[in-house]
């Protein structure tokens, strides 16, 4: 009766992510999500954010600290399918996915200031204009420093699979999420209506797609991982 029970709170810890990753999303849409061509992203975010209301905004970046802790419970699932094979690794992978999170979510709830800026600042001069370009600033340097143990934990997670050290068969390297936003450059050619929603979700939408395919590619984790290993052999 355990492993079952394992397998299915792996799973559910797998779904937990995908649902995060998903509320991020939604938080992206509630910041600026239109309609529109990829092309022309940019100015639709700034008629959109400049009519959105002060509740919208704020809705968005207060979505932020839960989708995070789902998305935490989400690389838990990650870990479970790579421990196995190479404990060290997988827990570096785990820690670094999860300061991912915390600053995820922080970035998330201060875009909300940055959406604000936006909105009261745009087309003025002087102190406003000052302070909304600093605010852009702020942002853009958090969301740099933010990323870059998500990239490590994303470089860790592809060796892993790549080299069959995880429940995870080798094709799945390709569900990697810094993989997948490799791509979102391509969203820029999406046509409209569809195109500014993929520009703007394309981080989070990666980050979904990954646990999707995680969770079904290790659905039967510990009866796959075996099936693989007796082919190796």
């Amino acid at each position: 009766m355990i492993e079952p029970i394992a397998d299915r709170n792996r799973r559910i810890a797998g779904l937990c992510g995908l649902a995060g990753a998903l509320l991020f999303f939604v938080g992206d849409m509630l910041f600026y999500g239109h309609l529109g061509s990829g092309a022309n992203f940019s100015a639709g975010l700034l008629n959109t954010v400049t009519h959105a209301s002060d509740a919208r905004l704020f809705a968005g970046g207060l979505v932020g600290p839960l989708a995070a802790c789902l998305c935490v419970i989400g690389f838990w699932h990650v870990y479970l399918n790579t421990r196995s094979c190479h404990h060290l690794l997988a827990r570096l992978t785990l820690v670094s996915f999860s300061i991912l999170m915390v600053a995820g979510s922080a970035i998330h709830v201060l875009w909300t200031a940055h959406g604000l800026a936006i909105k009261y600042c745009s087309g003025q001069a002087g102190a406003c204009a000052e302070l909304s370009s600093s605010i852009t600033a702020y942002w853009s340097l958090a969301y740099d420093i933010g990323s870059i143990p998500g990239y490590v934990a994303a470089v860790l997670l592809f060796a892993l699979v790549l080299l069959g050290k995880s429940n995870y068969p080798r094709w799945t390297a390709l569900a990697n999420p810094a993989v997948l936003t490799l791509l979102s450059p391509v969203a820029a050619f999406v046509p409209s209506p569809v195109g500014a929603i993929l520009v703007g979700g394309s981080t989070n939408l990666s980050i979904a797609t990954f646990f999707l395919v995680s969770v079904v590619a290790t659905w039967n984790g510990q009866h796959q991982a075996a099936a693989r290993s007796q082919l190796r052999d």
